[in-house]
């Protein structure tokens, strides 16, 4: 009579951990499965493991077993970007996610959830970046800083006229700060470690050219095409912060043309223009592309 059988150990380099269904869970969420069905697949993983016999199994042989279960309980789509986000441990250059938009559209939930979702532990604003540069420098040296994205048409000695004066402030904000968002890059690079990068200020070249391509850098928009749409989202914070609330609704028009202009730029520049209403779907969208990205940008070798 057989005595018990023992808990799976996955073996990774010269250590063993037993199988978590939660670090399992996760992974299959990247893939964009709601997480109750995600540990439901992990608990599926889990017994197939069992019925293997084995008191270990290796890393990529786990893997082997979790696109199996998915392959047969979701079919081959998800399989495929298990895969992708498989690839992401053995890039050999580190992951940059630049997520813009301007105020309203989503951007500081998406990319938290995003980080969540893909296991990158660095989320930073290029809001708290201006922070930093207005803190070092006055308002006389570097008006454009001082003001918000939308009024830093107000930093500019004679500022064009109408909806070009508002555009001008911000590339000159986006200009100031540019070596900033550099800087946070290169460290990324020269750590080697993953980063998610939000905020209106993120362009077509910024950060630099030459910084995107030591990485698997990944662009995309977040707009909200719905004006109507849009205007609700700053009206259901007045409840909660009315000022603030008040401010963007001043400043709405400003915030449609800096929307505009950063359409048409992604557009020209073929990053990917993201407009959905609903979170999960922006997110699973920017999720999309990551993945798309990172299984173009794999190493030789690596499994399809």
């Amino acid at each position: 009579m057989s005595g018990p059988r023992r808990e799976p150990v996955v073996v990774r380099s010269d250590y063993g951990l037993p199988y978590s269904k939660g670090l399992m869970a996760q992974s299959i969420m990247a893939t964009g499965l709601p997480p109750t069905r995600s540990f439901e697949l992990a608990r599926a993983v889990e017994g197939r493991l069992s019925n293997l016999d084995q008191a270990e199994v290796a890393l990529d042989d786990l893997r082997q077993v979790a696109e199996d279960v998915l392959g047969a309980e979701e079919g081959q789509a998800v399989v495929t970007r298990f895969r992708q986000w498989w690839t992401l441990r053995r890039l050999d250059r580190p992951l940059v996610v630049l997520l813009g938009g301007v105020t309203g559209v989503g951007k500081s939930t998406v990319a938290t959830q995003l980080a969540t979702r893909l296991g990158i532990t660095r989320v930073i604003a290029t809001d708290q970046i201006r922070q930093v540069v207005r803190a070092f420098f006055s308002r006389e040296f570097m008006p454009a800083v001082h003001y918000s994205s939308f009024d830093a048409s107000l930093a500019l000695d004679e500022p064009p006229p109408g909806s070009a004066g508002a555009v001008a402030g911000f590339l000159q904000q986006a200009h100031d700060i540019a070596p900033g968002i550099d800087a946070l890059v290169e460290r990324a690079v020269s750590e080697r470690s993953q980063i998610v990068i939000e905020g209106v200020h993120v362009l077509p070249h910024i950060p630099s050219p030459r910084l995107r391509e030591r990485a698997v850098t990944v662009h995309a928009l977040l707009a909200v095409g719905d004006q109507n749409a849009h205007r609700e989202r700053f009206e259901a914070r007045a409840s909660q912060a009315p000022r603030p609330a008040a401010r963007y609704l001043e400043a709405f028009d400003r915030l449609r043309t800096l929307q505009d202009h950063l359409v048409q730029q992604a557009s020209e520049s073929g990053i990917p223009v993201i407009d959905e209403l609903r979170t999960d779907s922006a997110l699973n969208r920017v999720v999309e592309v990551v993945l798309d990205s990172v299984g173009s940008a794999q190493p030789a070798g690596t499994p399809r």
